[in-house]
């Protein structure tokens, strides 16, 4: 016993300067983790004051996915030690270890489950003007969540009945006293290029790891583009570069990681009305290249016909709507970044039709072609008209400070 108030019970962990110990509190019958600076080292002034510090940073920190210290003392030997909340159900590293062998393959709701904990944990610990500086599978627990509402989800990385929570402070940079200049640290494979040597530290590198972290889970599954596009950005070396807050990248990711709406029939505005039954293609001959036409003389299913007509009327209350609405959602040019395309305004049916995207302090792009199809970072784009009419090749990116960059180039189609 220790503090003539904690038993000691199972070693849980054994890392280079403390032991984690399984513990009961006699005094407030519960059971926590005593975390205990080894000995030889609560000789080193530094080292200990260093082990103190972690715990007066954990106090500091209100979050639900944070441990909690409870207490902090010292034993007989003179070794700080930490009372901390314990993580009943282990170690993300052992949870995604586990899954793995069982063949499992992470999906949305799985990422998802680990990102916003994960986000929230960090934005709580910046606001504390701390760096985690050390983020890595290891230090990632799960505890049990008797209080859980049931959410539906299906997520197996951490259950509805779990709770995320981030621990080990001990290597933290606190930037309310200190620069932003530090020594090299963290965990191989999930420390930011700026701590691999001294360098100058702030909280965009928990950025980088929490990228890391997600790419780490996510390894060999099915997941979107966009995702991918999300954690290369948390991932750039410059961090200038990167998302420039915990919670602009977990809107990012979520939004990437965000189911496709539901396909819904939406009523035609009554202002657009007249404008519809003014559009002059209503006439069989006249419908798009990709419309079926009957043979054998056989009539088209009338699912067919509502959908042609489904079709015909949203084209026209896009059209419509652009009118109405400009061209640009988003600025063209912010600052020193700009975006551009160059190409022909006009077409024929069976043209190629090349456009250039012309970028300037912006490092990544993506096309919107009228097929449907996307492309990233190409200098060029390159489409065949099928049928006449008006329509816009779009390029989007992002301004160094992250903000929405889009233009639209309109191309008419003619026979």
């Amino acid at each position: 016993m220790i503090a003539g108030r904690y038993q000691l019970g199972k070693v849980l962990g054994v890392g280079s300067f403390a032991t984690v110990y399984r513990a009961t509190d006699d005094l407030l019958e519960d059971t926590v983790v005593v975390k205990m600076l080894a000995e030889n080292h609560s000789l080193n002034p530094e080292i200990r004051e260093r082990f103190i510090a972690e715990g007066r940073s954990l106090r500091r920190v209100a979050s639900e996915h944070v441990v909690t210290v409870h207490d902090i003392g010292e034993a007989e030997r003179q070794q700080p030690f930490l009372v901390l909340e314990l993580a009943d159900r282990g170690t993300l590293a052992g949870r995604v270890r586990k899954l793995r062998a069982q063949g499992w393959q992470p999906d949305a709701p799985d990422v998802l489950s680990m990102a916003r904990p994960l986000a929230h944990a960090l934005e709580a610990i910046h606001a504390a003007q701390l760096v985690h500086r050390d983020l890595s599978p290891g230090n990632l627990l799960l505890a049990t969540e008797p209080t859980a509402v049931d959410n539906g989800s299906a997520a197996q990385l951490v259950g509805v009945d779990e709770r995320l929570l981030l621990s080990d402070l001990g290597m933290c940079k606190d930037l309310a006293i200190n620069s932003g200049l530090t020594v090299s640290g963290g965990t191989a494979g999930f420390r930011p290029p700026e701590q691999s040597q001294p360098g100058m530290v702030d909280t965009r590198a928990d950025i980088w790891a929490a990228s890391a972290l997600l790419s780490w889970v996510a390894e060999g599954a099915n997941l979107p583009e966009d995702f991918h596009r999300v954690l290369q950005r948390g991932m750039e070396t410059d961090p200038s570069h990167r998302h420039q807050t915990i919670i602009e990248w977990l809107t990012e990711v979520e939004t990437a990681l965000a189911p496709p709406p539901p396909k819904i029939q939406a009523a035609v505005p009554p202002q657009l009305q007249h404008q519809i039954n003014r559009y002059p293609k209503t006439q069989g001959e006249d419908l798009p290249d990709f419309i079926p036409t009957p043979t054998s003389g056989q009539p088209l299913r009338t699912s067919t016909l509502l959908l042609i007509g489904l079709a015909v009327v949203t084209g026209i209350i896009g059209l419509v709507a652009g009118m109405f609405f400009g061209d640009d959602h988003y600025p063209s040019e912010i600052d020193d970044a700009s975006i551009a395309i160059s190409g022909p305004e006009e077409v024929t049916v069976g043209e190629a039709a090349t456009f250039e995207a012309e970028t300037e302090g912006v490092h990544s792009w993506i096309w919107s072609l009228p097929t449907g199809t996307s492309i990233v970072d190409d200098a060029e784009a390159t489409m065949t008209a099928t049928e006449p009419g008006t329509t816009e090749v779009i390029l989007r990116a992002r301004s160094p400070d992250g903000d929405e960059m889009e233009v639209r180039h309109r191309v008419t189609v003619t026979e």
